[in-house]
């Protein structure tokens, strides 16, 4: 277990698939415009279409039976939804609600398989994208089953700083408090107390919407210790 844990989550997207999938996508797609707030998929939904973000933001949603809303990730422009149950035939396995104002583009199941099936280099582009899920949503679960919250709140934070902009230095704008315990799984309060501390050592700077990373390394050094300090009770343990 490394640092390499808190790399920014990335697969594959419709813009890198190769040129000659893009133009068969192009062909069998239909475009929407999805105001923010609304849900794009509902889970249990039999719908069976795939979509392909163009412009906005999007959140991957799951709620326990008491409607504790769980976040599973983000989806930015270039990002695709649906290709799961595009592919098994099931019911959505998450809902996904518009943070703003969208705009994607739609394609039927059936068209979506007829690309994918007719298309040499469609395959291995699918398990590509599927091969990154995996390893993300592997992260995740190593990150909730091991590390306390403290930790988690530690590893989400640096994904955040790897994928924003100014070289990682500035989200903006940045999620709530809430919605990064959302993300690791924790409480609002907590995630709190631990952004206050954090501050406190001139690690990070909130305003408002926006955090900034004011010392990226020493962050880099906490998130390091804390997996580290796991392996070594590990290696005790065995």
């Amino acid at each position: 277990m490394d640092s390499t844990r808190t790399e920014p989550e990335q697969s594959p997207t419709a813009a890198a698939a190769p040129a000659g999938l893009r133009q068969a996508f192009d062909r069998k797609m239909r475009e929407m415009r999805v105001r923010k707030g609304r849900t794009i998929v509902s889970v249990g939904a039999r719908q069976d279409h795939v979509f392909f973000l163009e412009e906005g933001e999007a959140r991957v949603l799951l709620y326990s039976h008491s409607g504790r809303e769980v976040s599973v990730r983000n989806l930015n422009p270039g990002d695709i939804v649906g290709e799961l149950a595009a592919l098994d035939g099931l019911p959505r396995s998450a809902s996904v609600v518009a943070l703003t104002d969208v705009r994607v583009r739609i394609m039927s199941r059936a068209d979506f398989l007829t690309v994918m099936e007719s298309n040499p280099a469609a395959g291995l582009w699918l398990a590509r994208r599927l091969a990154a899920e995996v390893r993300r949503l592997t992260e995740r679960v190593f990150e909730l089953s091991a590390l306390n919250v403290q930790a988690r709140l530690h590893c989400e934070l640096l994904r955040l700083a790897r994928a924003g902009d100014r070289d990682g230095l500035l989200i903006d704008p940045a999620p709530t408090h809430a919605e990064l315990a959302n993300r690791i799984g924790t409480h609002r309060e907590a995630v709190t107390r631990e952004m206050r501390a954090l501050s406190r050592l001139n690690i990070i700077r909130s305003r408002r919407r926006s955090l900034e990373f004011v010392d990226l390394d020493a962050l880099e050094r906490v998130v390091v210790r804390a997996v580290g300090a796991l392996d070594d009770d590990l290696r005790a343990a065995s």
